[in-house]
């Protein structure tokens, strides 16, 4: 691993009891994550989604039969930047419990799309850069913040787990537009989880390949996983204090191969 695979300033304490966010509160992967940290620690859930997504009925349910202690929803669709501070401000203090400390954030909304489309329109384009890289970076500066005053306030130190992307690593031709608007998401979570590691506000940036989804419905391809595989991929990075983690594990080697092609190589790949 780089120098990037662990904290430089050692293990955090571990979080105290408190709540889980979180952001894109429909994701498959967000809730298997979620589901996954409720078996060891049951607690308050807040998931923040479009009000009016369909899934979020059985998202509710799916928090309740992990554990969750309670589950409120905080409506957003990330597209509306101006919306951001006031939904991050309701997402990260709860008015029924003002003394809960935040104890996970999960960022894992996301647009994937067609990869080919998204580069000959550009209001395509432009969509697949709003939601991935600036509405990431935008609700991760405003969570870090947030977890930075319950520090300062003599709270616990939160942690942010951000879902990114094996594509953020090296772009490719095949889904160019999603890679580099995740490398984008990536570098940015990367930076933040170094910024942060001072205060031992923990940052995990988690890079899954293909992962079957509600997202990915229709679409193949090699090395795929489903949801709970990455969820545990997530438990056990946190438990060794992993800056970065990769799923499945395969994709480490991979890629490190991968990053060092020359572009003449790269660029022959059928994928």
């Amino acid at each position: 691993m780089s120098g990037q695979a662990r904290h430089a300033t050692g293990p955090e304490p571990t979080p105290a009891d408190g709540s889980l966010v979180l952001f894109g509160g429909t994701s498959d992967i967000g809730l298997a994550i979620a589901e996954a940290l409720l078996g060891d620690r049951p607690g308050p859930v807040t998931l923040v989604a479009r009000p009016q997504s369909p899934r979020l009925a059985r998202a509710r349910a799916r928090m309740v039969a992990a554990g969750a202690t309670g589950v409120r929803v905080v409506g957003l669709d990330v597209r509306d930047l101006d919306a951001h501070a006031d939904a991050v401000d309701h997402a990260m203090h709860d008015p029924r419990a003002p003394q809960e400390p935040v104890r996970t954030v999960i960022i894992a909304f996301g647009a994937l799309g067609d990869p080919e489309a998204a580069w000959q329109d550009p209001r395509r384009t432009r969509a697949m850069f709003t939601v991935n890289t600036t509405a990431a970076a935008s609700i991760g500066a405003l969570v870090a913040e947030a977890l930075r005053a319950q520090r300062r306030g003599g709270g616990p130190a939160g942690r942010i787990i951000a879902v990114s992307s094996v594509a953020a690593e090296r772009v490719r031709r095949s889904n160019f537009v999603y890679g580099a608007s995740k490398a984008g998401m990536d570098g940015f979570f990367i930076g933040l989880g170094q910024a942060l590691a001072p205060e031992h506000i923990r940052v995990l940036v988690v890079r899954p390949g293909f992962v079957r989804s509600a997202m990915t419905v229709g679409r193949r391809a090699g090395l795929a996983v489903d949801p709970d595989r990455v969820a545990g991929a997530v438990v056990r990075a946190l438990d060794t204090d992993r800056a970065v983690v990769r799923v499945p594990r395969i994709f480490t080697p991979l890629m490190a191969i991968y990053r060092n092609l020359p572009d003449r190589i790269a660029r022959r790949l059928a994928f």
